[in-house]
């Protein structure tokens, strides 16, 4: 269940793959993204990597990629760094046969190029090894195709079949088209120089556990066959009838009947084409041109070879891009340039350590390689996009890291081999969880570290506040709480996106309440005794009210008796004043009534004495007025004096 839970996941993973390039872009950390441009030097290659090697993509001349020192073979670490740089699937084309029989010169016209495999117009083989040529691949974007130049067989320099068994069987594992190039016709005799094919199980065994394979096993394993027949002189005719070079290559390769020793000599090599070959094409050129030019054959046009050798040669050509497959392992695993060198050495290794020749262990360690490879490149990248990371925020750090390992993750499948990977994903998940807890611990410590400083700064004024006193009032833990209140108002908006804001308020809440406490039960005690004081005050403000209400009306109960009696004594006053006044006028009035009688009589004698009498009482009168209202105002004093 697990192993199928982890296919399907990475199945899910890989059709994410070709749409997840924008999402960097829109988080804005697509400069962290490896970028790898059309050519095939690869994006993860240092700058004095680049500076040093050859672009594979403007390779004009062929390099050795496996060395043959005297029967031993090895490999070319230049190539090895050449092949390092390609991160791009690979098709890759090889090229055997017997020695000077033209197979370079094919390939270079493959390639494109006159002059790059080595062509030899003497007797004297010049291909040794195996030699390279990376190019961008004509028809498949986005795909390099390799080349691959084998060295001969059969050459009498060198006498060593075990060599050419080696030879054969690498361009056989390595290539994805294997090209078997021969002269004239074929014969009895070309297919025993190929009797390398019916050795393979020989040479070759597919896993550990197994030490025998059959025969149809080795399909997903070996490459499409096709077969070229060089500098042909007859013609293709069966039976008196044209056929093409397919039914031609079909014709050869049908079995005899009989178990004798001669005919299963026949058979072996065919049956062993027929049944690691399924897919086979059969090509046959005319010379190029005449013996006298062929010295000079890289430096001719096709306008001065032969034609029907160039039209062939399209056909040639055409098949070879359109039909030779993307290299792969196993049948599934794509193979990169990356991965392609690891598994060349791979392969040599194997050659030399043991007499046969195992796929499987083969693989396996450049599985490990390429995942172990994998698995420090997707770590790399996703530990340096946490150590970009400056935000204090949680939630963007979830974003970074949900986003980072799906790219690590794109980075591991893309660098690595499916097969084995299981255990390497596991570690991504694994590290790359560590790298989260490191980080976040990272994070929280800086963010703890803000947090304290933003909350120390913000409370200064409370703190010395409260060192003078200020809230130890009635109504103080009013005042205080509105300053912790604004505290933490401010410390909550500049420490919104902070890590460890909540822990950090908490921890200074909890460190107030006992001083708001203290505040509060002195603001309580204090307004306790405020009231106290205002509600004696109040009462006593109401006594004095009271009393001054009962004196009020005592006033004006006076005033109205003492308005009274004023009132009474005018009377009186007024009643005596008139009665003395009637009585001096009665007298005055008789007077004077006698004083105009005598008159009258002419008694002027006693007219004048009475009018003497006369002036006498109006005097007393006057005077008798005066006095009477002297005594009334001191008798209104008097009487005021007890109202006082």
């Amino acid at each position: 269940m697990m192993s199928r839970s982890i296919v399907s996941f990475i199945f899910v993973m890989l059709l994410v793959r070709l749409s997840f390039a924008t999402v960097f872009q829109q988080y804005g950390y697509d400069s962290q993204l490896p970028r790898c441009s059309n050519t095939l030097m690869s994006c993860d290659v240092s700058e004095e990597e680049k500076v040093n090697m050859v672009d594979p993509i403007f390779m004009h001349s062929p390099v050795e990629l496996v060395k043959n020192d005297q029967g031993n073979v090895s490999i070319n670490q230049e190539a090895l760094k050449i092949l390092s740089a390609i991160d791009m699937p690979v098709v890759v084309v090889a090229i055997a046969g017997r020695a000077r029989t033209g197979k370079s010169y094919l390939l270079n016209r493959l390639a494109g190029i006159r002059k790059g495999f080595s062509l030899g117009s003497t007797i004297q083989s010049h291909t040794k090894g195996i030699w390279m040529m990376c190019l961008p691949h004509p028809r498949k974007p986005d795909h390099a195709i390799i080349l691959l130049d084998t060295e001969g067989f059969g050459d009498p320099e060198k006498g060593d079949n075990d060599n050419d068994s080696s030879i054969f069987t690498l361009s056989i594992l390595l290539s994805s088209m294997f090209i078997y190039n021969s002269r004239s016709n074929l014969d009895q005799s070309e297919f025993e120089y190929l009797h390398f094919v019916s050795e393979l199980t020989k040479h070759i065994q597919l896993t550990k556990s197994k030490k025998n394979n059959e025969e149809w096993e080795f399909i997903d394993f070996f490459p499409d066959f096709v077969w070229v027949l060089r500098d042909l002189t007859l013609d293709m005719t069966i039976n008196e009838k044209t056929v093409s070079a397919d039914e031609y290559l079909e014709h050869t390769l049908k079995l005899k009947n009989g178990t004798d020793e001669k005919t299963e000599k026949f058979n072996t090599v065919r049956r062993s084409i027929r049944n690691y070959f399924p897919k086979r094409k059969c090509f046959g050129f005319v010379c190029p041109t005449t013996r006298s030019k062929r010295k000079r054959l890289d430096e001719l046009l096709d306008e001065e070879l032969d034609a029907e050798f160039v039209k062939e040669f399209e056909l040639f050509s055409s098949y070879i891009y359109e039909e030779a497959k993307t290299k792969t392992v196993e049948g599934v695993h794509k193979v990169t340039g990356r991965t392609f060198g690891p598994l060349v050495e791979s392969y040599i290794a194997e050659l030399n350590s043991t007499q046969k020749f195992c796929v499987e262990s083969a693989v396996t360690q450049v599985a490990e390689k390429a995942n172990q490879v994998a698995l420090e490149k997707s770590l790399d990248f996703y530990r340096k996009g946490l150590e970009n990371f400056t935000s204090s925020s949680r939630d963007a750090l979830t974003g970074l890291q949900k986003l980072l390992y799906k790219t690590a993750l794109q980075i591991f499948l893309k660098n690595s081999f499916l097969k084995d990977s299981q255990e390497y994903l596991v570690k991504l998940m694994m590290t790359t969880k560590e790298y989260n807890e490191e980080t976040l611990k990272k994070m929280h410590e800086t963010s703890l570290e803000r947090c304290t400083v933003l909350i120390t700064d913000l409370k200064k004024d409370l703190i010395n506040n409260l060192k003078s006193a200020k809230y130890s009032k009635p109504g103080g833990y009013a005042e205080y709480m509105t300053d912790l209140q604004s505290i933490i108002i401010n410390f909550t908006a500049a420490a919104k996106d902070e890590a460890q804001a909540i822990t950090v308020l908490k921890s200074f809440t909890e460190e107030m309440n006992v001083i708001s406490e203290t505040i509060k039960n002195t603001d309580n005690i204090l307004s306790e005794k405020e009231n106290t004081i205002n509600d004696f005050l109040a009462q006593q403000r109401k006594i004095l009210e009271e009393k001054e209400a009962v004196q009020t009306k005592a006033k004006s109960m006076e005033k109205y008796r003492m308005d009274e009696t004023l009132s009474q004594l005018e009377d009186a006053y007024q009643i005596q004043k008139n009665q003395i006044g009637e009585h001096y006028e009665y007298i005055t009035t008789k007077q004077k009534n006698e004083k105009d009688q005598y008159t009258k009589e002419g008694r002027e004698e006693e007219a004048h004495e009475k009018e003497n009498e006369e002036k006498f009482y109006r005097k007393k009168w006057e005077e008798s007025n005066s006095s009477y209202s002297n005594i009334f105002w001191r008798l209104v004093k008097y009487v005021l004096s007890f109202f006082s």
